[in-house]
C-alpha cells in the first residue's frame, strides 16, 4: 500500500517522477554521447574524403599529358631510330 506523504517524506508519485527523470536525463546523456561519436566520424569521413580528392587530382594533372609525353615528336625519333629505313615499294601497275 502506498505511503501517504508525510512533512518530511515525498509521495510515492514524487519518487516516481523523479526516478523517470532520472532516465530521462540518462536518455539525454546516451543521445549527446551517440552524436557527439557521429559528428567525430563525419569529421574523419570528411577528411578522408579531402585526402581522396587531392590524391584524384594530383594523380589526374600527372596523367593528364601521359599520352603526349611518349608520342612527342622527339620521343618518337627516338623510337622510329631503332628500325631500319623502309625502302620505297614499285607499284605494279
Amino acid at each position: 500500500m502506498a505511503q501517504r506523504p508525510g512533512f518530511f517524506r515525498p509521495s510515492d508519485q514524487a519518487l516516481a517522477f523523479g526516478q523517470q527523470y532520472g532516465v530521462v536525463l540518462a536518455r539525454w546523456g546516451e543521445l549527446f554521447g551517440a552524436a557527439s561519436a557521429l559528428v567525430q566520424a563525419n569529421v574523419e569521413l570528411g577528411q578522408l574524403a579531402s585526402e581522396a580528392a587531392k590524391e584524384w587530382e594530383q594523380w589526374q594533372s600527372q596523367t593528364a599529358n601521359a599520352p603526349w609525353d611518349w608520342l612527342n615528336p622527339e620521343m618518337m625519333q627516338r623510337f622510329t631510330q631503332g628500325f631500319p629505313a623502309a625502302a620505297p615499294r614499285k607499284r605494279d601497275d
